[in-house]
Parts: C-alpha cells; structure tokens; sequence
C-alpha cells in the first residue's frame, strides 16, 4: 500500500519533488522525505487526508491558515515552503528537520530529564508567542508536531494545517465562515476544555495542550487517556489534572508550579500569554548554563590531549625499557621515543591554539571553566536519568555479572591451557599447541574487555573523567590556561551555541558566560571614527567661517 501510494504521489507531483521514502502517517495524513529537484534540498512533504479535498469548506480553511503559516520565519517553527494541489491530491512541503519527534524520543529514552523538558516548555513557548503575536492559534500541541533537531537539540513546533487565525482578515460576505462553531478538531489527548466543547478559542488553549505535553515528557505517559475519544473529551471537560509532582518526585518545585499552571481547566487561571510562560522559566534558571559551541570544542580537544598524554608518559619509559632489552644502542632507542615526544608536543600546540582562539573570541579563563563546570552538570543529569530508569539499572546488573563471569572464566582458561596444553621445549622454554594459543588469545581478549566494561559504567563517572574534571575545573586548569593564554587581547565577536536561538530571548546565564553580541571589526569601527571626527572638524570649521 505503501508503494502504490508513493507511486501515485510522485505521479501527481510530476518532476518537482522526488520522493524518497515515508516518514511518518497519522490521522492528519501521511509525511514523506522528497528532494525538491528546483532548489536541490530536502522537503517533508505532508499530504492531507481525503477529506480535506473533497470538502469545500476544510479545503478552503486550510489552504487560507497554511497560507497564512507560510509567512512565518521563526527558528522554532518548522517553516512552510509551498502548498500542492493536484486535482485530489492536497500536499505542502515544509523544511525537513533532521531529528525526531517528541513522541519518538521520549517513547525511545523513557521521560526527559528536567533541563530538556524545560527547554522544549521555553523553545515551544517562543514558537507560540511568534504565532500567537500574529493572531494564529494552533489548536494541535502534541508530542508528535514538536520536533527535536538531533544536532542541536532544538525544539521546533511543526504542523499548522488546523490552526485558526483569531483575528483573521476580513472576508466578503458570500463566504462562508470556515472555522464553525462546535466544530471539534485536534487530539483529544492534548485538547484544551474549550476546544473539546467547541468554544471560542485563543492562545490559552495551546498553553493547556503544552502543559499536557510538559507532563508527558516528564512522566513518558499522557495525562489524560481513555478507551474512546468521548471518554477522553469528557475527561478533558470535567476532571483536573495530576499535579505533576505526584507523578514524578525530582520535579522542582518552580517548574511544577508553570506546569501545574498551565493544565487549569479555567483559561483565566493559565498564563495570560507564552510570554509569560517563558518568563516564568527563565526566572527558574532550570534550563541551565548555556555552553558556547567554543568551549564545547575546547573542552573535548583537551579531552583528548589529556589521554594521549597519559598513555604516551606511561608507554615511553616500557618502550625505552624493551628497546634496551633488545641490544640496541641509546640513539636507535630514543628516536622512536623523540618520535613520541614529536607527536605530543605538536597535539599539545594545536590545543594551545585553539585555546588562545577562544580567549581571544571574549571568554575569559573563569567562564572557559563555568562551561566545563556546565558540561560535567550535563553529563551528571544525564547519569542520573539513567539510574532513574529501573530497565537500564536492572540491564546494567545483568552485565555486571557477565563481565565479572567473564574476567573470572579468563583465568580459568589460561590455567587450564598452561595445565594441560603445555609442553617444555628445553630447560625454561615452554610451547603451547596451535588450540591453545587461540583459548589464551579468547581469555585475555575476555580480560580486557570485561576489565573496560567493569571499570567504565554509563551510570557513574569514571576515575578518569573525575581527575579530569579536577584537573580542568579547578586550579590546576585555571594556571594553565592563564599561562598559555597570556598576552591574548580579547576582542567583542560572535560566538554560537548548540541551543543559541537568533529570534529568542536569552535565558539566564551566570555572568561569567559572555551573551552573544554583533561582531565589530575593530578596524571598521576605527574608521567610522575617524571620519566622524573629520566631519565635526569640518563643521567647527565652517561654523568659525560664518558658513552655514
């Protein structure tokens, strides 16, 4: 059915897209990845139910709000790029976003941690304060129509097919009013109380179905459910929603209360506006410490140097010993070490650069380190998801138990090879058959491998990753850095971070992170004053002249 309908499709858009294969269906209709050939990018390419074409008054509604959509530019909404008619055939094309759903990501890692479900409540937030600025309600807040950019981790609201213009232009009398009263559109799961009972509807009702949203994300299951969507519309018209600290304990407090808020029944008792939800937020501070994509960068090249440097101090003086072992001269066994050498020095040298670069963008030594500080923040909540899901702690025991049985079964089979498979030579010299070699070479491969598994847990930061962060958090760090970075002269530019929105508002940042400012060149800043100086020379000087 699939191949018939993808058949069908690209035989009623002609040369313009080519599809390529279905990304998703729903009740909304089917979404396919195309290429559109004229300006050679990917699409997602929605094609809308039967219903839509054949009825007037649907087709005309959602042609006039797509319109309206497509002039959208908001780094949060998934941007409509053109609308297909062809004879039944009712399509638009909107940007692909490489990532997945919400619905998708929660269903796959179980409920987000705390600073993830704030940024999607803060990402969304801005996407409906930009639509509802401009009169669009959306009317379909879902899990499934927000989208989670894998490279960033920015949320993008998707899917304005039902959305309504409450204050819509003006139309001539003969046409008919599309959105009618009663009319009921959307998921009962995430619907608003006044859009169940078909009342008047403004940007409230998306903050109730975003605070559904909320609460999925934070518990992995929906809010309100039933057998039948009369039981669910009931439920949304007549019983109140869980606060969400019941239903999942480490909620903070300032974040079930914008939640809890949210999900009122009564639209007075919600936010006023999305601007207000944001605020709300970004008063909380739970979003956390924005880390610039530089330091990001710089953290992970120091990463890096770190192991190298570790393993070749600890490999130079064995090699230097086993190369004088062989009879081999002091000179032939040092250059492989100056080789070594060589090789740190100049990974040590390209990390001295790129940390001079980053000074010199405008970060200052102590916020470098508030951003290192950041990222252990994020990988020790990222740990503590992990400890909080009962199946990922229950598959780690499990494995812990195999990797001890395999360490343990490696010693019993090198003893067994050496009993058993071992022959003297001569006097001092032993040899293992051909089957022997092969079980020693399976028992040590057994050993490092259950030595590796035991000592690195995805639940617990290793020996290793808390030396580092000592050592690049702390002093230790901070008097490198200031050496290296020594004579640098900081100068204003722009930095870029994996969540750095152009058309939102900053959330809040401890001073010591620099905010993003519009990049002066110094020497043009220079010029323009020096012309302006000329111009006010020239202006006393007419004036001294009597010129006017």
């Amino acid at each position: 059915m699939a191949a018939d309908t993808i058949a069908d499709l690209r035989a009623a858009l002609g040369d313009r897209f080519a599809i390529e294969r279905l990304l998703g269906q729903g009740g909304m209709g089917a979404v396919y990845l195309a290429r559109d050939r004229q300006l050679d990018r990917p699409v997602a390419l929605k094609v809308l139910p039967a219903e839509f074409s054949s009825q007037h008054d649907l087709r005309e509604r959602f042609l006039r709000e797509t319109r309206t959509t497509a002039g959208f530019s908001h780094p949060n909404i998934v941007p409509v790029f053109s609308i297909e008619e062809h004879d039944s055939l009712l399509a638009y094309a909107m940007g692909y976003v490489e990532g997945e759903s919400l619905a998708e990501l929660v269903g796959r890692n179980g409920p987000l941690p705390v600073r993830d479900v704030v940024r999607v409540l803060q990402d969304i937030g801005y996407a409906l304060a930009y639509a509802h600025g401009r009169g669009v309600v959306h009317r379909d807040i879902k899990p499934d129509n927000i989208m989670i950019e894998r490279a960033t981790g920015r949320a993008m609201l998707m899917d304005f097919g039902i959305s309504r213009s409450v204050n819509p232009v003006p139309v001539p009398a003969t046409r008919t009013n599309l959105t009618r009263v009663g009319e009921v559109v959307g998921t009962p799961e995430y619907m608003s109380p006044e859009q169940a009972s078909g009342d008047h509807l403004d940007g409230r009702s998306d903050l109730y179905s975003l605070g559904l949203v909320a609460w999925f994300a934070l518990t992995g299951r929906p809010a309100v459910a039933g057998a039948s969507t009369q039981k669910v519309l009931v439920k949304q018209l007549t019983e109140a929603i869980p606060p969400i600290a019941t239903m999942r304990a480490d909620t903070p407090p300032q974040l079930a209360e914008v939640v809890d808020r949210c999900v009122r029944k009564a639209p007075e008792e919600r936010f006023a506006n999305a601007e207000s939800l944001v605020e709300a937020l970004d008063v909380t501070s739970l979003r956390g410490v924005e880390i610039p994509l530089p330091v990001r960068l710089l953290a992970q090249g120091l990463h890096q140097v770190s192991i190298v440097v570790l393993f070749e101090l600890l490999l130079l003086p064995l090699m230097y010993y086993f190369l004088s072992k062989q009879g081999m001269g002091d000179l032939d066994a040092i250059l492989p070490i100056v080789l070594l050498v060589a090789i740190i020095w100049g990974r040590l040298a390209q990390v001295v650069q790129q940390l001079r670069g980053v000074v010199l963008r405008g970060f200052s030594v102590e916020a470098i380190q508030t951003g290192f500080r950041g990222l252990r923040a994020e990988r020790d909540a990222e740990r503590a998801q992990l400890r909080a899901n009962p199946t990922i702690v229950t598959r780690r025991r499990r494995q812990m138990i195999v990797l001890v049985c395999a360490f343990l079964a490696s010693f019993a089979l090198q003893q067994w090879v050496v009993r058993t498979m071992r022959t003297e030579l001569t006097p001092g010299w032993y040899g293992v058959s051909g089957p022997g070699v092969i079980i020693l070479f399976a028992a040590y491969v057994m050993r490092g491998v259950s030595i590796v598994g035991l000592m690195r847990s995805p639940l617990r930061a290793s020996v290793g990753e808390r030396f580092y962060d000592w050592v690049w958090a702390g002093w230790p760090g901070r008097v490198v850095m200031q050496m290296f970075s020594a004579g640098v002269l900081p100068q204003p530019a722009t930095f870029s971070t994996p969540n750095s929105q152009s058309a939102a508002p900053a959330v809040s940042i401890p001073p010591a992170v620099p905010t993003p400012r519009t990049p002066v060149r110094a020497q043009e800043a220079l010029s323009l004053e020096q012309r302006v100086a000329a111009l006010e020379a020239w202006r006393k000087d007419r004036e001294q002249r009597g010129e006017h």
